[in-house]
């Protein structure tokens, strides 16, 4: 595999798992609302807290995986796109370098 393929397959990886996770954040928002008087999860699961607790373990572990692909990226050997980002005196926090909503 060259370098180029593996920065591709990283930033494949990356994208894939925030869309995930954006479609995740929804569902755990649907499994804790009430939306126009349909039954929540607590009304038909006995264990509806333990439900949405793995539910949000997930998320957690989707957001590790993005920043262990950025790490990953960065071993590579890809430029780094906060230079600024290690200087204490820099005020101005940058989106994310590959659009991601995390």
């Amino acid at each position: 595999m060259t370098k180029e393929q593996a920065i591709h397959a990283a930033k494949t990886f990356r994208k894939e798992a925030d869309d995930l996770l954006q479609r995740m954040k929804q569902h755990k928002t649907a499994l804790t609302s009430r939306n126009h008087g349909d039954p929540t999860l607590a009304d038909a699961c006995d264990d509806s807290g333990e439900v949405i607790a793995q539910h949000i373990l997930s998320i957690r572990d989707l957001e590790s995986c993005i920043m262990r692909q950025g790490m990953a990226l960065k071993y590579i050997g890809t430029p780094n796109p906060y230079p600024n980002s290690k200087d204490p005196s820099n005020t101005i926090v940058e989106p994310t370098a590959d659009g991601l909503k995390m």
